[in-house]
């Protein structure tokens, strides 16, 4: 309930500010490693999925907040150092929110316009699989911190869409598994489609 009253608030504050809104979905993939105490990794290959919400400030429309909800499964290799211990695949599914800050370069009526992204994460982790055994809730953190940091471009087709390409690094600020030092590390890739509601301007 809080959310959409939050969101409602949100496009109010766009109409009535003159401010750009669009929507936004893209996925693609993840190359992922997790840095975890005692052992080494290899990395693993996984997907990512992304839908959001931007809010476009400015005439020139060079800046620009997107808040995203995201599903990404990070997949690694964990290659023990102890001899008594096998390699096993480390896979994480996760949901979460990505609230980032974008800056475009170029101007508002450019159709070709390279873009930055920045931005926390806040994921929870639904599903963690290790050597092909679901982990209990109890061996892993729900909630994972960490950040999302992309470069890309995006082309305007016509008056009221773009594609945009992304590629860039995540990080964790926490650990995944409990009681273990568990960051992941990735770098990904995405394609995507954005669709404005309000007004022509970029």
């Amino acid at each position: 309930m809080k959310k959409l009253i939050f969101f409602i608030l949100l496009i109010a504050a766009s109409t009535t500010s003159f401010a750009q809104y669009r929507w936004e979905v893209s996925g693609g993939l993840t190359s992922s490693s997790i840095n975890i105490e005692n052992a080494d990794s290899n990395r693993g290959t996984g997907f990512y999925f992304n839908a959001g919400y931007g809010y476009v400030m400015g005439v020139r429309a060079k800046t620009s907040i997107v808040f995203s909800i995201e599903v990404l499964q990070r997949n690694s290799e964990i290659v023990s150092n102890i001899p008594t211990v096998l390699p096993a695949d480390l896979k994480v599914l996760q949901v979460g929110f990505n609230p980032k800050f974008r800056y475009l370069f170029g101007r508002g009526k450019d159709r070709f316009r390279p873009f930055i992204n920045v931005g926390p994460s806040f994921r929870i982790n639904t599903n963690v699989e290790l050597g092909g055994v679901d982990l209990e809730s109890d061996q892993y953190e729900q909630l994972v911190i960490g950040g999302v940091y992309g470069v890309g471009f995006s082309q305007m087709i016509g008056e009221m869409f773009d594609i945009f390409f992304e590629a860039g690094a995540m990080n964790d600020f926490t650990d995944n598994l409990t009681d273990l030092d568990s960051k992941f590390f990735d770098i990904y890739a995405r394609v995507g489609v954005r669709f404005r509601i309000y007004d022509a301007r970029r």
